[in-house]
């Protein structure tokens, strides 16, 4: 269910319950005291939701079982609802709505605390509402997001909501809160922090700093290692005095996907970082990997040929990886990660889905390449050679 579609229907709820109609405008006498079990009864009957609960809390921030009996306190508590969901529901529309969500809040409180003419009403200020999301993921991750009201800025993938469902897609992630006023992500291991944060960076994600989860370490992410220019280059040369190249000075990425007729692609990048033409020959070497970080038995199989490339200086060598759609229901261990490397034994990178960027678009998190899949790989070849 969309959120926008979610919220509405959370707002109806709320405002039923305190004994007015969002769309009424007509009514009197003393508003009911709300009954969270009609609330919840009904918000777990929603499609896409898990699990719902309400909590009311004072202008202290204390929790109580209801609301006061006079409804001219109203205004100064919070009705707080969190809601339980899948990871992989997305962001989707909550990205894109949450100007809609905010108009649509505003419109209902003044519905209800608006007298029509010719009617007799008792207007009462509403409590304010409070939504926080909890996406499920396969790891049991701790991904939490104050989902309305957002705070007035934004980030290019959405806000804190965009932010909390990328990270829930990203491995290595064990906790994500984002309470619309500070970001905590952490991650499990002092060896994934440099992947979270670069994932962070190059998704333009309203993160500062990653750290593990038990604080013995943290990188900033803007120290985060910059990913190098690419160059389109139209001379490739044919040298043969070229060295092969250093895994140092490549830059391994995923640079996009596509799909077509029950046909999967995924496009892999090795970019020369350094001053000089150097060589590569042959496949590269890939490992599947879940949300867990945990290997997929997946048979990667050699496309025929394996002609030398010789990559200039800031360009970029490319293979692709394609595969018939496979069957991932109730299957929540999908690829969430491509470790690669330029060759067998070469070093490999952990390249999350979540790395690639594209703009105008919201993250990928995962592929349907599954236990038992198989797929064929390129060998390198030049950047825009056909395929």
């Amino acid at each position: 269910m969309p959120f926008r579609t979610l919220l509405a229907v959370v707002i109806t709820l709320v405002l039923a319950a305190c004994g007015q109609d969002a769309a009424s405008t007509g009514g009197a006498g003393t508003p009911a005291v709300p009954d969270p079990e009609t609330i919840l009864a009904d918000a777990r009957a929603l499609p896409g939701i898990d699990d719902v609960t309400l909590r009311y809390r004072d202008p202290d921030g204390d929790e109580h079982p209801e609301l006061p009996a006079d409804p001219a306190e109203w205004a100064a508590w919070t009705v707080r609802l969190d809601v339980v969901n899948r990871a992989e529901s997305g962001a989707g529309s909550a990205v894109e709505t949450m100007d809609d969500l905010e108009q649509l809040w505003d419109r209902a409180a003044m519905a209800a605390a608006t007298s029509t003419p010719g009617t007799i009403r008792t207007p009462f200020p509403l409590p304010q509402l409070e939504v926080w999301l909890h996406p499920v993921t396969p790891t049991g991750s701790e991904i939490t997001v104050r989902a309305y009201p957002l705070p007035e800025s934004r980030d290019a993938v959405g806000g804190p909501v965009g932010d909390a469902y990328l990270f829930a897609g990203t491995p290595g992630v064990v906790r994500a809160v984002f309470d619309g006023e500070t970001a905590d992500v952490r991650v499990g291991d002092a060896s994934d922090l440099a992947k979270v944060a670069d994932v962070a960076a190059v998704q333009g994600a309203g993160v500062d700093v990653v750290r593990t989860i038990d604080d013995s370490a943290e990188l900033a992410v803007a120290d985060a290692p910059p990913r190098p220019p690419y160059t389109p280059s139209a001379d490739w040369p044919a040298d043969p005095s070229a060295p092969e190249c250093d895994p140092a000075g490549l830059r391994l990425e995923i640079t996009g996907s596509d799909a077509a007729l029950g046909s999967r692609y995924l496009f892999l990048g090795a970019t020369n970082t350094g001053p000089a033409p150097c060589a590569v020959q042959g496949h590269p070497d890939l490992t599947f990997r879940t949300l867990a970080e945990e290997p997929l038995t997946v048979t990667a199989v050699p496309a025929p040929g394996a002609a030398r490339v010789v990559i200039p200086p800031g360009a970029r060598a490319m293979a692709v990886v394609e595969w018939n759609a496979m069957p991932t229901a109730d299957n929540p261990d999908l690829t969430y990660e491509v470790v690669l490397a330029a060759a067998p034994g070469a070093p490999a990178t952990e390249l999350p889905l979540t790395s690639w960027a594209v703009e105008g678009y919201g993250p990928h998190t995962n592929l349907d390449i599954v236990d038992g899949g198989e797929v064929t790989v390129t060998e390198w070849r030049p950047d825009g050679a056909p395929f």
